[in-house]
């Protein structure tokens, strides 16, 4: 995971808070059975999507080629297939514009 020529541990906090922020829009699924049907269909989505918007935005923009600073999650999820856009990200160790691997 994550063998791209990147800031790994910023890359990796980003990714977290993505994924907490998409747990909390999803909250109209498993919301109802924790907590309140307010928070669950309302507060927690928007503070949710709150959190998720940013945090990808701040993957697309900073997570870079550490040789020729190619904004690789942008590359990811603008060029790749929806398909293997992510898993691509994930897996890939080289840079598609210069080829800088970690390998």
């Amino acid at each position: 995971m994550l063998r791209l020529p990147i800031n790994k541990t910023l890359t990796l906090m980003i990714l977290t808070v993505l994924i907490i922020g998409g747990l909390f829009a999803a909250a109209p699924l498993w919301g109802p059975f924790l907590t309140s049907e307010e928070m669950a269909f309302a507060t927690l989505p928007m503070i949710g999507v709150a959190i998720a918007a940013p945090a990808f935005a701040g993957l697309c923009l900073l997570v870079r080629c550490q040789r020729c600073r190619y904004r690789l999650f942008w590359y990811a999820v603008t060029k790749r297939s929806h398909r293997d856009s992510i898993e691509w990200f994930l897996t890939a160790h080289q840079c598609p514009e210069c080829g800088h691997s970690t390998v």
